[in-house]
């Protein structure tokens, strides 16, 4: 193994407690991730997008 290569660790864990419930860990900032930018981004453009055609649909139901 060179110095260049990484171990690849998960971004979510899970483990079992004593008492059987599931704790969840999240390892990274969700918006340094690849997921978490497409998330944020599908986001943002379904507000602002919601926000217009719902304008859009009040101004033609008004004339």
């Amino acid at each position: 193994m060179s110095n260049k290569e990484k171990k690849k660790e998960p971004v979510i864990t899970t483990r079992k407690r004593v008492d059987n419930s599931i704790e969840v860990e999240v390892k990274k900032n969700p918006a340094k991730t690849k997921l978490g930018k497409i998330l944020i981004l599908l986001i943002l453009i379904g507000m602002a997008g919601l926000s217009i055609i719902s304008l859009i649909y009040i101004l033609l139901e008004a004339f």
